[in-house]
């Protein structure tokens, strides 16, 4: 009898034992699941937090812009039209970093013809060189610091002769240069020289350094440059720039102070420009140059300048332009022309 009852009351308990197993086994289960959840939700945070990949090393960009021109010029005696182009080109850039927070780096850049057969033609720039913390060291051709300085805060009309009164005397891009730029703070110095050993001699034929204050209040460049000319005698300017902006209204100025083989002249050139709205700008300019020839040899002269630009995007607009030259010794001309200007920048 009392095994009867023994057997009678383990026979519902040994029932629900597979039950008890089950039941272990699937506790088992989601405590592994829920630890397998917990290292995912975690991974998944720590890629949250962690550091993004450092970009490459190297970059490589083409860019370029395409300005083709078509206007009159008006002497008072004859209309001469032509298709012509304001400084279209195109180039190729690099930079690549190196150890200790130095870049190298390096560019070339060619003139597309488009007032003739469209070809390229000579090189703009073309240099290597390489910037860390003790400045920027380029060698080959570049922008003068003249040029950076002085020339292109007023350089903001749509033709090649431009900055206008600049432009009839002062260096642009120079060849065989090597340069040196190094940054305090709103100052930057900035210094270069040609070296060109096929010439009369094998040391410096084009010496310039200067300084540039910047900030958001004002732009203000100091700089000398010294040449010797191909007839043995020598060119020294001291020139100084002045730029500010007003919102949509921007103004600027640059003078030079030249001696060529003794003999005084100067540059001044005055712009103005003045966006609209997004799409239409008006810029204005006054400049002159002054050889100080007092001869009929003379190629002085006063210009002025009026443009009106439609932006139809950030890299497309198109413009008509008026220039008046009055001479000392020639005649004076009209110039009305039309372009467009189409540029690009492809990084890769």
């Amino acid at each position: 009898m009392n095994k009867l009852k023994l057997a009678i009351t383990l026979t519902p308990i040994l029932s629900i034992m597979p039950t008890i197993d089950v039941l272990a086994n699937e506790a088992s289960t989601k405590e592994q699941l829920q630890q397998q959840l917990d290292n995912i939700i975690q991974r998944l945070a720590a890629l949250e937090t962690s550091k993004p990949e450092k970009p490459s090393p190297s970059t490589f960009k083409v860019y370029g812009t395409l300005r083709p021109t078509f206007g009159v010029t008006s002497d008072g005696s004859d209309d001469i039209w032509d298709v012509g182009d304001a400084l279209s080109r195109i180039g190729f850039s690099s930079q690549h970093t190196l150890l200790n927070g130095m870049t190298a780096f390096t560019k070339a850049e060619f003139k597309v013809n488009i007032q003739g057969n469209g070809d390229f033609g000579e090189a703009r720039k073309a240099y290597v060189g390489i910037k860390g913390g003790f400045g920027r060291f380029a060698i080959g051709k570049q922008a003068s610091p003249q040029y950076n300085l002085i020339a292109d805060p007023v350089d903001i009309f749509n033709r090649s002769t431009t900055p206008l009164a600049y432009d009839a005397a002062s260096p642009f891009r120079t060849n065989n240069l090597v340069s040196y730029n190094k940054g305090f703070g709103d100052i930057l110095f900035s210094v270069a020289s040609q070296f060109n050993g096929s010439e009369r001699d094998n040391a410096s034929d084009f010496a310039n350094a200067g300084l540039i204050y910047k900030s958001d209040f004002i732009r203000a460049s100091f700089a000398y440059y010294e040449r010797d000319l191909v007839d043995r005698t020598q060119e020294e300017t001291v020139g100084i720039s002045l730029a500010k902006s007003y919102g949509g209204l921007y103004l600027a100025t640059s003078y030079q102070d030249r001696k060529v083989a003794g003999i005084s002249g100067s540059t001044l050139d005055v712009v103005a420009s003045f966006s609209i709205n997004e799409n239409y700008k008006v810029k204005f300019g006054l400049s002159n140059f002054d050889d100080g020839i007092k001869s009929i040899e003379s190629t002085s002269y006063k210009a002025l300048n009026s443009t009106v630009e439609w932006h139809g995007s950030k890299d497309f607009y198109t413009f008509i332009e008026y220039q008046n030259n009055s001479f000392d010794e020639k005649e004076d001309n009209d110039q009305v022309m039309i372009g467009m200007r189409y540029n690009f920048d492809y990084k890769f």
